[in-house]
């Protein structure tokens, strides 16, 4: 059987998960010959019965040392001995490659630095030497301005790989702006993000993804006139520990005087903490609640749809809200969350806390949302009706 890889996927972050879920859907359907293999190492190191629940495999063994040790025998002797099993296991996966996939979401540009750009370029540099197309599906790139001699090399394997994607697919403006002004690209095309252009998943769909029945967790009741806070600890390093914790209980002591109950949500394992955190500064106030369950995003959709709107600062816990119609703040630390609310004409209620930290400027733009938020759900909702679904994936093929 022919193999499809997903690279920059993974299943502890909502935001990865959703596209993960999307992506496999999508890819099954149209390629039902094939099986789909999320590369995913934090996966991959999951327990068998977790792994089990799903419809799809998992790998996470590098594949740019496997691609490079067909050419260098001391590096192959070296992986054979060293990485004996998984070597192997890979042997047939990795050759039997006609597709890859990408859905990093935001992996490429020099904000993230120059070993995290190389692995994702190594993705590339894979595909290229055993000849698989491969998609880089909506996300966002840039800025890329790499310093140094280590930059300027990170800079040329752009400019040598970049041109071997089939397509490349750019979220926002700015990003198709980066790659086609800085490398000169001509497979770069605007498109909307997956999750948000992707319809609710259904109930035959599910079968896609698990390999027994799901049944949905329960939701817990959400009281009226509540408001959802979704954090995101990559605040802490990009405006400081301090800041983050002073914004956010600015911001649930507004919605507590505008009379709304308060929930803390988690879009991924790792801001648990940061909840915890929270409501520990309000636990003596029984409208401050953190609903600390890890949902799948499915789960996580349908809790997003019991509130009035959602103040977030992960892209995707944005994404699930608007998609659903949910108005929503962003307060992010980069340019994808203000493109994204642009595509809403709702610029106004998005802030790059990176740029410019104003906790009064927040607590405007509650304000602005609290007088107006049945408007923005008209605005969100126009917008939503004319998102296309399909329009990603239907251009995949293993030409």
């Amino acid at each position: 059987m022919k193999n499809i890889i997903i690279t920059g996927g993974e299943l502890y972050n909502k935001g990865a998960q959703a596209m993960t879920f999307v992506t496999v859907i999508q890819l099954k359907k149209r390629f039902p010959d094939h099986q789909i293999y999320l590369l995913s190492e934090m996966d991959l190191n999951r327990a068998d019965d977790e792994k089990k629940q799903y419809a799809f495999q998992f790998t996470g063994w590098y594949p740019i040392m496997f691609a490079r040790a067909q050419q260098n025998p001391l590096l192959r002797l070296y992986c054979v001995l060293k990485h004996h099993e998984e070597f192997l296991s890979c042997e047939k996966l990795y050759r039997n490659c006609s597709l890859m996939v990408d859905i990093s979401g935001y992996g490429l540009g020099s904000n993230w630095g120059e070993p995290n750009c190389n692995r994702y370029l190594d993705h590339v540099e894979f595909a290229k030497r055993f000849h698989i197309p491969i998609y880089l599906l909506p996300q966002s790139f840039g800025p890329f301005s790499f310093t140094g001699d280590s930059g300027l090399k990170t800079s040329k394997r752009i400019e040598a790989l970049l041109p071997c994607a089939k397509t490349i697919f750019a979220r926002e403006e700015k990003s198709y702006n980066h790659l086609t002004q800085s490398y000169h690209l001509k497979n770069v095309v605007l498109a909307d993000d997956i999750v948000l252009a992707s319809k609710e998943i259904a109930q035959d769909d599910l079968r896609l993804i698990f390999n027994d029945n799901r049944e949905s967790i329960d939701i817990p009741l959400i009281e009226n006139s509540s408001v959802a806070i979704v954090p995101n600890r990559t605040l802490l390093t990009n405006i400081g520990e301090q800041k983050v914790y002073d914004l956010y209980s600015a911001l649930v002591q507004k919605l507590l005087a505008l009379d709304h109950n308060v929930y803390l949500l988690t879009h991924a394992s790792s801001d648990r903490g940061i909840c915890i955190r929270i409501k520990e500064m309000f636990k003596d106030n029984d409208q401050v609640h953190f609903i600390d369950h890890d949902y799948d995003c499915i789960d996580y959709n349908n809790v997003v749809k019991r509130f009035v709107y959602i103040i977030s600062s992960r892209y995707h816990g944005a994404v699930h809200a608007l998609k659903n119609d949910i108005p929503c703040v962003a307060l992010g630390w980069a340019d994808k969350y203000g493109d994204l609310m642009k595509k809403y004409g709702l610029e106004q209620l998005s802030l790059n806390l990176k740029e410019k930290y104003d906790v009064a400027l927040a607590l405007d733009v509650v304000n602005l949302m609290d007088q107006k938020y049945a408007d923005f759900h008209d605005m969100i909702h126009a917008v939503n009706d004319i998102i296309e679904s399909d329009e990603v994936f239907s251009t995949i093929s293993f030409e």
